[in-house]
């Protein structure tokens, strides 16, 4: 009823211009989509890589609470799949005791190491790997690279 005492030619360029915001809107949800299906597709491959490697990776924090790891690292535990490792670990702890955790999680700024750990395995057991541990510079957490036997080096 408010726009009856409009002009014609007034109703007709917002009648553009809401077509316009129509059209840009439609252009940002296709470009939206192209770079969330490049997200997925490139999440995929480095899932797929990280689940590919003969080793453990995993990502800590420094508290011993898993971040992430990948398909190797849980079966090496004896987990079933990653997400069940983080849920369990994350309740009952990943490494055998408090001592083991701050030993193979606990570095200095920059430092790296090559050592062994005791982990607790999904049935309670404790497991010897070697392990490299490395701190991450974006986040508060450390890196691990877990080998069935100690490292050859």
């Amino acid at each position: 009823m408010r726009d009856e005492h409009r002009p014609k030619q007034d109703l007709i360029h917002e009648i553009t211009g809401l077509r316009k915001q129509i059209v840009d809107l439609k252009d940002a949800m296709v470009a939206r989509r192209r770079v969330e299906d490049a997200l997925r597709t490139t999440e995929s491959m480095l899932r797929a890589m990280a689940d590919s490697v003969p080793v453990g990776l995993c990502l800590f924090r420094h508290d011993g609470t898993p971040l992430t790891a990948n398909a190797p690292f849980a079966r090496l535990l004896g987990y079933d799949s990653p997400a069940e490792l983080q849920r369990i670990g994350s309740v009952l702890g990943v490494f055998a005791s408090d001592e083991e955790r701050t030993r193979a999680l606990c570095l200095r700024n920059g430092d790296r190491t090559v050592a062994g750990a005791l982990f607790r395995a999904k049935d309670g057991a404790g497991r010897a790997f070697g392990l490299m541990a490395a701190n991450c510079s974006t986040e508060d957490s450390v890196a691990l690279v877990v080998f069935e036997s100690p490292p050859p080096f």
